[in-house]
């Protein structure tokens, strides 16, 4: 029995071996390309632009503004940190920083809505002095008034100017009516008037003068002295041209 079972052993690890034999190992036949690296490449590479990764940081002082800015904040976020805590100040600190640009805004926003409340006010203010002065109620006062060319001298001398305007185109009216080109009636308006000039050269010239007073007056544009000279010289000339006919 022990014959048997040693030839078996024998038989076994002969087939074993057997097969150990049997792998065959295959080379690799193909040929290894060897890579060489350009230096030339590299350099063209180095020269373009596009392949410039490199940032260039700029060390500048920070400017006045930037230090008062900065102090200001340490200081805020001190006083946050000692009234909230040292957990809580830096979020509420952050929140401020971010709504300083719409505080800002608001309060541009609120200095400009002031300047032309103020400006629109002033003009409200000084329309109804102009009003109270010389309102319609009063121009047939006005009109039959022998100084009127003083109450012109004491607009000019105030240098109130659209005043002046005012009595020097209501003494054209008056003139008018004493030549008896227009009926002055206080219900009219200048329109009425300016149909009821016949002469062509007077109607145009008070036509023009007329457009002139409206925009002065009613249009509650103010005027200084150079402009008032200019205006004046048209009243003279509808003046003049009143005188010859």
């Amino acid at each position: 029995m022990n014959k048997v079972l040693f030839f078996l052993f024998i038989m076994v690890s002969t087939s074993a071996f057997c097969q150990v034999d049997s792998l065959v190992i295959k080379n690799d036949k193909k040929t290894i390309v060897q890579k060489k690296f350009n230096s030339s490449n590299l350099e063209k590479y180095k020269n373009d632009k596009d392949f410039n990764y490199q940032e260039d940081v700029v060390n500048e002082d920070p400017s006045i503004f930037e230090k008062i800015f900065s102090w200001f904040g340490r200081q805020l976020l001190r006083f946050l940190e000692w009234l909230f805590g040292v957990e809580y100040a830096k979020g509420i600190f952050a929140s401020i920083l971010s709504a300083i640009p719409y505080l800002i805004a608001a309060i541009v926003l609120f200095l400009i809505l002031k300047f032309f409340l103020k400006v629109n006010s002033k003009s409200i203010v000084n329309s109804a002095k102009n009003e109270a002065i010389v309102s319609f109620s009063e121009e047939e006062e006005v009109l039959k008034n022998k100084d009127i060319l003083k109450l012109i001298d004491d607009a000019i001398l105030q240098k109130n100017y659209r005043l002046a305007v005012r009595y020097s185109y209501l003494n054209i009216l008056k003139h008018l009516e004493n030549k008896e080109f227009i009926v002055w009636e206080q219900q009219k308006t200048n329109e009425d008037y300016i149909k009821e000039i016949k002469p062509v050269l007077l109607k145009q010239s008070f036509v023009n003068l007329t457009r002139l007073y409206d925009f002065v007056w009613y249009g509650n544009f103010g005027i200084n002295e150079t402009e008032f000279v200019q205006i004046e010289s048209d009243f003279k000339q509808t003046h003049n041209l009143i005188v010859k006919k």
